[in-house]
C-alpha cells in the first residue's frame, strides 16, 4: 500500500500532462501512486499517460466525460495509499512536495 495516492484528473490536457506527471514522479519522496483520471479527453492525453514506462502509474479512462467532481470521486474510491494528494494537469510540483507533507501529516 503506497502512502500516497496522487489524483490527476485529466480533459484534454496534452499540452501539459507531461511535464505535470514527469513532477510527480521525479519527487524526492518515491512511496506513491499516481492514478491519471481522464474525463473523455479528445486529444492526446491518454496515450501522454501510457508512455510513461512507471509502474506507480495507472491510467483510468472510460471514454466518457463526467467531470471533475465524479473523476476525482472515482480517484478517491480507487485509491490505495493512506493519503490523498490533488494534483493538476497544467501545473507542477516541487521535488520536496510530498515528503513535506507526509512528514507533516505522520507528525500529528
Amino acid at each position: 500500500m503506497p502512502e500516497v495516492s496522487v489524483l490527476l484528473p485529466v480533459r484534454d490536457g496534452a499540452r501539459t500532462l507531461a511535464l505535470a506527471m514527469l513532477s510527480v514522479l521525479e519527487q524526492s519522496f518515491s512511496d506513491f501512486e499516481l492514478l491519471v483520471l481522464d474525463d473523455g479527453s479528445v486529444d492526446a492525453s491518454p496515450d501522454i499517460a501510457l508512455r510513461f514506462d512507471d509502474s506507480r502509474v495507472r491510467l483510468l479512462r472510460d471514454g466518457m466525460k463526467q467531470g471533475l467532481a465524479a473523476r476525482l470521486n472515482q480517484g478517491i474510491g480507487l485509491a490505495a495509499g493512506r493519503y490523498i494528494a490533488r494534483m493538476d494537469a497544467d501545473d507542477v510540483c516541487f521535488p520536496q512536495r510530498f515528503a513535506r507533507q507526509a512528514a507533516r501529516l505522520n507528525a500529528e
